[in-house]
């Protein structure tokens, strides 16, 4: 059986303004079961995140984001 492709998600993030804002948001989502890799684009104030969508989805991350303290929505999904 071929494993699911990941599903990738756009987050915009407010208030992302440095590097060490985006290692602690790529650094918290590393860590959340089902995401198999996450980006920070501050100068975009985005987050992409490639996840198995068997074992989390897009709300569950806007929620960690947010956890981490930053406003977020998102912006586009795809397969």
């Amino acid at each position: 059986m071929k494993a699911p492709r990941p599903r990738r998600a756009v987050f915009a993030v407010r208030g992302m303004s440095c590097a060490t804002c985006a290692r602690g948001i790529e650094k918290r989502l590393g860590k959340v079961e089902g995401v198999e890799s996450v980006s920070a684009a501050i100068m975009l104030n985005q987050v992409y995140v490639d996840y198995d969508e068997t074992k989390i989805d897009a709300e569950r991350v806007t929620e960690e984001i947010r956890k981490a303290g930053y406003a977020n929505h998102v912006v586009r999904q795809g397969g």
